[in-house]
């Protein structure tokens, strides 16, 4: 964790835009959007426990890769916690995420958290890891 500080404005707006970010990746991912997730974390470092992507073309092999089953899902987010970065102009937050299956009724599948490194200036993602702490066997 950082020691750096930051103003409340600062951190008021890093928070606004960072939950936007995972937002518009959650949105993609219920939509099994390739083209959003990659328009998302196309240049961003990703992790997954199922696969990894540094640019466009392995972000949208591994997206198709992940949403390639037909099964409707849905990810809901929690626990923002927003810090300053550890490098000057950047930004961290984890967050928990839970994934329901929808069969047609929901049933969780999943628990996890999202790791992510932000870009101040540009508001993107650098980095994006995905871990899973319980799937449903």
């Amino acid at each position: 964790m950082t020691t750096a500080t930051r103003s409340l404005d600062d951190t008021t707006v890093a928070r606004h835009q960072i939950a936007n970010l995972l937002a518009a990746y959650l949105e993609a991912a219920d939509r099994k959007d390739v083209e959003a997730a990659v328009a998302v974390l196309g240049q961003a470092e990703v992790s997954f426990p199922a696969g990894t992507s540094h640019d466009p073309e392995t972000a949208r092999a591994l997206f198709t890769k992940l949403w390639g089953n037909p099964t409707k899902h849905r990810h809901d987010l929690s626990n923002l916690l927003v810090l300053p970065g550890d490098t000057p102009g950047t930004w961290i937050a984890r967050a928990h995420y839970t994934r329901y299956v929808l069969t047609p009724e929901p049933v969780l599948n999943t628990l996890g958290e999202y790791d992510v490194v932000v870009d101040e200036a540009t508001w993107t993602l650098r980095r994006l890891i995905v871990t899973r702490t319980w799937v449903q066997a």
